[in-house]
């Protein structure tokens, strides 16, 4: 997946202060089995000089974390007992990019629920996955967020507090903004190879909420699929 468009996703997503989803005309009730699609996960490490660099060993964490989380909605998303799993690194790299040309298209068309909205069908490496393991709805699952390296968030908390200071001098009015700790993302969507098109998608977004803690991951999920699969309170 491209890292400059998942980059461009994040600033989008932290800017919604609370996610839409969106269904096609597909009843949930007929969605009585899906695969789930191996999920890609993102997790970057803000570092000193407040550099962000994607981690390779932080994502497969949180990757695993997200693997269990999913595993006990397993029943409630009527998820089949196998996973589609692409090993080879060509194929992979293809998934990632369909993947993201999905999310971007669903980003693009998450406010449009009074418009029109553009059609997509679904690209062809998915739609093969999913026909080659006879499954109609397939799950796609990506997580992509930030952690902090240690000391670095009492470093910037700090810096942040010195500048307001210097501004409360300045003007009188002292104001400072809290660097966020951590961040989480989670972007949910089920493809139809029967319809050729998105089922449902959604996103929870979680700030100042470590990405590789499971507590967080199982509460984004739960509120992913809400009022969908299950009520609030269920």
């Amino acid at each position: 997946m491209k890292r400059v468009l998942l980059f461009l996703v994040i600033i989008f997503s932290i800017s919604c202060s609370s996610a839409k989803f969106f269904t096609s005309d597909v009843n949930p009730a007929e969605i009585n089995e899906m695969i789930k699609i191996e999920p890609f996960t993102y997790i970057s490490l803000v570092e000193s000089g407040n550099r962000t660099i994607l981690n390779d060993s932080i994502s497969k964490i949180s990757k695993i974390l997200l693997n269990e989380s999913l595993d006990t909605f397993r029943e409630k998303l009527r998820l089949s007992s196998e996973d589609i799993i692409v090993t080879n690194s060509v194929d992979r790299a293809e998934l990632e990019q369909e993947i993201d040309f999905l999310i971007m298209w669903a980003e693009g068309n998450i406010n449009k629920r009074k418009k029109k909205r553009t059609n997509v069908e679904i690209p062809l490496m998915i739609d093969y996955l999913l026909r080659t393991n006879d499954k109609r709805f397939g799950l796609i699952v990506v997580q992509q967020g930030f952690t902090r390296a240690k000391g670095n968030y009492s470093g910037q908390v700090a810096k942040a507090i010195g500048m307001g200071i210097l501004t409360g001098v300045a003007t009188g009015t002292a104001y400072y903004q809290t660097p966020i700790k951590a961040n989480s993302i989670l972007y949910a969507m089920i493809v139809d190879t029967k319809e050729k098109n998105v089922a449902f998608y959604n996103k929870s977004v979680l700030q100042d909420k470590e990405p590789t803690v499971k507590e967080n991951i199982s509460k984004q999920l739960q509120f992913v699929f809400e009022n969908y699969f299950w009520d609030k309170n269920r």
